[in-house]
């Protein structure tokens, strides 16, 4: 018996991501064994005085509706379905728990995202994930 083989994408929004997507549809297509789950990860944002938690959540929200809206429409055009999840916190390290809680195979990823801090050749958080995983990396420029 052969079991589904599970890729994770991480989704920001960021045309790269979604090139990252689009190599995993591929592959889909050609192997139906595989599992994918999009995440969106989200940075934590401290509640004060003038921001509350519920502002917070709503934010979170609407930024991961907007970052993961094209995504849902590449797997409705592709007729594939997936796990999509949202997460709160630091993307490199959430990215890397998220895989291995969900036991996934290899991450694919696009090799720059929406991040703030830019690398010459790979964006940061892609750069932190190929350090921090245990998985193989695929990067999808």
């Amino acid at each position: 018996m052969v079991r589904e083989a599970k890729l994770l994408v991480p989704i920001d929004g960021s045309d790269n991501s979604l090139r990252a997507l689009a190599y995993v549809l591929k592959r889909v297509a050609l192997d139906k064994r595989w599992q994918i789950h999009l995440l969106n990860v989200q940075r934590p944002i401290t509640s004060s005085s003038f921001v509350t938690q519920a502002m917070i959540a709503e934010h979170h929200a609407s930024m991961s509706k907007e970052a993961l809206e094209r995504a849902r429409r590449a797997l409705t055009k592709h007729r594939v379905r997936a796990e999509i999840e949202v997460r709160i916190g630091e993307p490199a390290d959430t990215i890397v728990k998220f895989a291995t809680r969900k036991h996934c195979g290899e991450i694919v990823m696009g090799s720059r995202g929406l991040g703030a801090l830019k690398s010459l050749l790979l964006g940061s958080i892609t750069t932190k994930v190929i350090h921090l995983a245990r998985v193989p990396i695929t990067v999808v420029p």
